[in-house]
């Protein structure tokens, strides 16, 4: 009677067993075994104020979209114009973005999945886009419009990214990895510092931008190549950076003291033509060296690229940063501006001994130039071509071919610096002469420079990639200087024999 017992109760533990597995769901033969999962990170390697450690922030959300064509099977949750995901994913410590709904979307075995998305919540300032510049998104043209919106001094410092558009074929997908969304920064960023070495006391009253299209309205449209951005040309208010609340203005005395005026700002980007009449407004007074005060003077410093940015920049280009430094010199305000790459962690311009400042507007790009040698004129006076400068490589056209290095030192005015060639794997079929020298501001402007050749000894029997680091000693210590002097990493390229 026992065995009896027990018999029939494993009869209908089984049989409960089998109910339940006949009850567990099973995904459809259009659907396959994984799921569909999210990393996201900064498109460029650069930062804004949204870097990619703010960026993998606990809270910090995307709304993501997946709009799914060529599918032969059907899914209920898609929609009219096929969005096989509308969704928000949250950032909760794991380089994998959770669905807030919690809910899961497999992949499918065919059909085309073109994915794209936008930075939706700012968990640390605790805003969204809507409450930032509340844009409007069209499902079906895929084109995200965002309203006139003012950036100044007081604005919000929300961080746009938006992602590039990954197209992925179901069928030939790879296994087990995230769709990998690359943020992008629709903004760019300034600030204005200003030293005096004039000799004289300045007592400064006011400093204003004029003729910055900072109040304009775009469009982000996620085709199936790439994410295209415009912006209109609207209108210019003045940004006030600096304003003295005594009449007579604020003792800026003569000193090597960088004073700043503004911390870093999210601006919109400007094309040179956008820019085409902007200009910085210095209103100061002089007291010269007999305590003689001078009448109200202005001074005004017109952007341009003649004066201001990288040659073949466009402008103020998104994700990127720029320091304007006022310098007030004997008879004139100079500007320089350094700029930044995002993930450069801003370097200490209290002193200007520590100061590291290319010069810009020299060289193209990264400040770090490379001439190749002209027998006929006997110097270093070949240009490389802008395919060349776009590809951020230089070819020896032979090997009997040398080329030239370059860059401008502004401070410190003692010291050395150093160019570092690497890898050792490729450096060895190169001859770097000298990698080291002396800085002396006050000679040739600071010019630091090195010639590469081609080792005659060796013959590399595959391609060889030439790459350099720069840096700076003063003050007893060695300072990495490569995101000022070359942050178009450049490589010299020499093809196997």
């Amino acid at each position: 009677m026992i065995y009896s017992m027990k018999r029939i109760t494993l009869i209908t533990l089984s049989v409960l067993l089998l109910a339940v597995s006949c009850s567990k769901d099973k995904r459809p033969s259009e659907f396959k075994d994984t799921d569909i999962v999210f990393s996201a990170s900064d498109a460029s390697a650069t930062k804004a104020l949204m870097d990619d450690a703010a960026l993998q922030t606990s809270g910090n959300t995307i709304h993501v979209f997946d709009q799914l064509t060529g599918f032969t099977g059907t899914a209920s949750w898609m929609d009219a114009d096929s969005y096989y995901i509308d969704e928000v994913i949250t950032y909760s410590g794991n380089p994998v973005w959770d669905f807030s709904s919690g809910r899961a979307y497999p992949w499918t075995t065919d059909g085309e999945h073109l994915f794209y998305g936008w930075l939706n919540y700012d968990s640390d300032m605790d805003m969204s886009v809507d409450d930032f510049c509340s844009p409007s998104f069209n499902k079906s043209t895929k084109v995200m419009s965002i309203p006139v919106k003012e950036m100044n001094l007081s604005t919000d410092q929300f961080d746009f990214m938006y992602s590039d558009v990954v197209l992925i074929d179901a069928a030939a997908r790879t296994s087990n990895t995230p769709v990998a969304l690359q943020l992008n920064h629709l903004f760019t960023a300034f600030e204005v510092n200003l030293s005096n070495t004039s000799g004289n006391t300045v007592l400064l009253k006011s400093v204003k931008i004029t003729g910055l299209k900072n109040s304009r309205s775009a469009t982000i449209a996620f085709d199936a190549s790439s994410p295209t951005v415009t912006t209109s040309n609207l209108s210019s208010t003045d940004i006030v950076i600096y304003t003295s609340t005594d009449p007579d203005g604020d003792t800026f005395i003569h000193q090597d003291l960088v004073r700043s005026l503004s911390e870093m700002k999210l601006m919109w980007p400007q094309t040179y033509v956008e820019l085409n009449g902007a200009q910085i407004e210095v209103v100061y007074h002089i007291i010269d060296s007999h305590d003689v005060v001078s009448d109200e003077l202005t001074s005004t410093v017109v952007l341009s690229n003649q004066t201001l940015f990288k040659t073949n920049s466009t402008g103020m280009d998104a994700g990127t940063k720029y320091t304007f430094l006022l310098q007030f010199k004997k008879s004139t305000i100079d500007l320089q501006v350094r700029v930044l790459p995002w993930e450069y962690e801003t370097f200490d311009w209290n002193y200007a001994d520590r100061s590291i400042s290319a010069r810009s507007g020299m060289f193209k790009d990264g400040v770090l130039a490379f001439y190749r040698y002209n027998p006929e004129t006997d110097q270093y006076d070949i240009n490389p071509t802008a395919d060349e400068w776009s590809a951020k490589a230089l070819r020896f056209n032979t090997r009997s071919e040398v080329m030239e290095g370059k860059f401008y030192i502004e401070s410190p005015y003692e010291g050395r610096w150093q160019v570092t060639p690497y890898p050792a794997s490729a450096a060895q079929y190169f001859v770097v002469t000298p990698t080291s020298g002396d800085i002396d501001v006050t000679r040739e402007n600071g010019l630091a420079s090195f010639t590469v050749s081609v080792n005659p000894d060796l013959s590399p029997t595959s391609t060889q990639s030439l790459y350099f680091s720069v840096a700076l000693y003063f003050n007893g210590e060695w300072t990495d200087a490569n995101s000022e002097f070359n942050r178009k990493n450049i490589r010299l390229v020499l093809d196997a024999n």
